[in-house]
């Protein structure tokens, strides 16, 4: 929010710091300023005001009483001179609050006589970004700046009736404000209105019937406090967002209508003449109470991490207006009425600590070694979670029961059956995640058409009469290829530094096709299958696409598992990549090749990559294909390509050696 230093300057009696030195002082106590602009004769401080503190200080009367306890000057509150009464306000208008309003306050000026307002005025205004229109309009503006309260000017003779009302605005009901822009309103809206029809939009805007114009004779002055979330839904709703609906969306004290209404009229008084009603027109059912809060010193040593002296805490809070009284070392402590934000000890302890200079709070090493937190299953998991949401995969929850009809694809004697089921849905514990995922997948074919699926949870089996709980992840992409997913979770384990995978076909597996389904194999232990889902589920659970499933013991995830990774010496020299393609017999495992390619490759073989797998057309029925990517790399010497054309060479004609082996060249 833009602050005219000028402003500010008018609530001391002695010169404030330069703009960049006071903007420094701020910065170290008080909100950040990101910006200075010099303009005219005045400098303009742009605050950063956080919301916690909207209520007193988006207002240069808030501002200043921060700069006050912060430099230990005088704070001098504008004075409010009223010359002349006229009659009581009372005989005039009344004011009738039907709902969203806390307290209304309504006083006026009769006799006044609309013009340009003061220079003073007009400058501090266009230092804030506003318009100057009249003394009139002008003032309520410039209260608004000053105390932070929101005021509105209506033309009197333009009200029809005597009466004020707030109330919520009628269905179908239509209001032209201001800036001649007509808003449909709805029954949750806030409005002012007259005896006929509204005649402002509560906390966002003025309506333009009881405009104040140069034929004003006698104006009522409104302010009020709204409710804050009335407010800001009101708001919202008609996209019209304004600086006083900006105030009253974050709270603001419920004494200040009384405060900026007295000053409003001392000023218009002041510059457009006319005599001030007597008394005023307040509705204010509730009034707030003070709130007393206790803390001791130890809390201040505590919180603040020092030691602070009784005489320094006294000194703080006070500079703040805050009300002190002490007995031995216990603090009781009530806020000022503008402090709507304090509400616990930690509250007030934050306010010395920043007062007194976090600056001057001397570091200290803390009393224990700190010892890093030992891996956990809910840490593991989390990340594991966390990793596979990053390749675009959503998590889903399902119950740990399955029915008969998931049943059927397992052992009958490994169920283990619910003796008095919730319902026939919730027969047996389910032994694996994929009928849960199964299931969701169908449901999701209804909408989309990409598809990607994860869960993380515990699955049960009866095995040699014992009962086994087991923590399992499972996968499911209704749009990866064999390869995409592979890579995925290639991808996945090296993020949890599992290296070195590979994968050997497996025997045939519940809801996988046969022969198109692979282990996932870690230092020689098996921690999950892929494989593709089987024509038969497919079928008789009506699901269109041919998705992929993987599937992760997570215990064996957890054994292997490393937040960390080991430092190893980067390679100083480059590595040669040759390709071999080579046809076996359906009945050879991909991992019987990579065992005869890995013997053959020696030390400066560094990595064997499976990239692709084929068969059908221009391939024999009982042969299939593989091609694999190796990676050669010495430690000691850059590798020729000769050199890798010979070791490549050599593997290929160790895999010729095998009679029924076939490399394709």
């Amino acid at each position: 929010m833009k602050f005219s230093y000028n402003f500010l300057q008018s609530f001391f009696k002695k010169k404030l710091p330069s703009p960049e030195k006071l903007a420094d002082l701020l910065m170290m106590h008080f909100f950040e300023v990101e910006d200075i602009e010099k303009k005219g004769k005045d400098f303009v401080l742009d605050i950063d005001i956080l919301s916690s503190r909207a209520g007193d200080c988006l207002s240069h009367m808030g501002v200043a009483r921060e700069i006050a306890a912060i430099t230990g000057e005088d704070f001098v509150m504008p004075e409010t001179k009223i010359k002349k009464y006229g009659k009581d306000i009372n005989e005039k208008a009344s004011v009738e609050v039907r709902g969203g309003c806390l307290r209304y306050t309504l006083s006026g000026v009769e006799g006044v006589k609309v013009k340009s307002s003061p220079s003073y005025i007009q400058a501090r205004l266009k230092s804030c970004g506003i318009r100057p229109i009249n003394n009139v309009v002008d003032v309520t503006n410039y209260v608004m700046l000053e105390t932070g309260q929101p005021l509105h000017a209506f033309d009197a003779k333009k009200i029809e009736g005597e009466k004020i009302i707030v109330r919520y605005a009628k269905k179908r009901e239509k209001i032209v404000t201001l800036d001649e822009k007509r808003y449909d309103l709805r029954d949750s809206i806030l409005v002012i209105s007259d005896e006929l029809s509204p005649i402002g939009i509560a906390g966002i805007k003025g309506g333009i019937v009881p405009e104040v114009d140069k034929e004003t004779e006698t104006i009522f002055l409104e302010a009020a406090n709204f409710d804050p979330i009335t407010v800001r839904k009101g708001s919202q709703y008609l996209k019209l967002r304004t600086d006083a609906s900006l105030r009253f969306e974050h709270g603001i004290p419920l004494e200040l209508t009384k405060i900026a209404i007295d000053r409003a009229v001392s000023l218009i008084s002041q510059t457009a003449g006319g005599q001030v009603f007597k008394n005023v027109v307040d509705y204010y059912p509730e009034k707030r109470k003070e709130k007393i809060i206790h803390f001791n010193i130890d809390d201040v040593r505590s919180v603040l991490g020092t030691a602070i002296s009784y005489k320094e805490v006294e000194r703080v809070l006070r500079a703040l207006n805050f009300k002190v009284q002490r007995e031995k070392d216990l603090f009781s402590v009530t806020a000022p009425y503008f402090r709507i934000d304090v509400e616990i000890k930690e509250d007030i302890i934050e306010e010395i600590g920043r007062i007194y200079g976090y600056e001057n709070i001397s570091p200290e090493n803390p009393k224990e070694d700190i010892i890093p937190s030992k891996e956990n299953n809910f840490h593991i998991e989390t990340n594991c979670r966390e990793i596979w949401k990053g390749f675009g995969f959503s998590e889903t929850y399902n119950y740990s029961f399955i029915n008969e009809k998931y049943a059927e694809f397992f052992k009958r004697e490994e169920l283990i059956e619910m003796e008095k089921p919730a319902s026939l849905e919730f027969k047996f514990l389910r032994p694996s995640l994929i009928p849960g995922l199964l299931k969701n997948l169908q449901e999701n074919e209804k909408n989309y058409e990409e598809i990607g699926l994860f869960e993380t949870g515990k699955v049960f089996l009866k095995k040699e009469g014992e009962v086994k709980e087991e923590k399992k992840m499972a996968v499911i992409s209704s749009t990866d290829n064999f390869y995409t997913i592979k890579g995925k979770i290639d991808s996945f384990l090296k993020k949890i530094f599992l290296e070195d995978i590979s994968y050997t076909e497996c025997e045939k597996r519940t809801f996988f096709e046969n022969f198109s389904s692979a282990k996932i194999i870690f230092q020689n232990e098996c921690i999950g299958f892929l494989g593709k889902l089987s024509q038969k589920v497919r079928k008789e659970m009506k699901i269109k696409s041919n998705p992929l499933i993987v599937e992760f013991d997570f215990s064996k995830l957890k054994k292997f598992y490393r937040e960390k990774v080991e430092y190893k010496p980067i390679f100083k020299f480059p590595s040669l990549i040759r390709d071999i393609a080579v046809l076996v017999p359906k009945d050879v495992s991909y991992e019987d090749v990579q065992k005869k390619i890995n013997k053959e490759g020696g030390l400066v073989l560094r990595k064997i990559e499976l990239f692709d797998f084929y068969e059908g057309k221009g391939i024999p029925q009982e042969m299939k294909s593989f091609a694999f990517r190796l990676t050669f790399q010495s430690k000691n010497k850059t590798l020729s390509s000769q050199e890798a054309n010979n070791l490549q060479e050599k593997v290929i004609k160790a895999l010729e050696d095998v009679s029924d082996w076939k490399v394709r060249r």
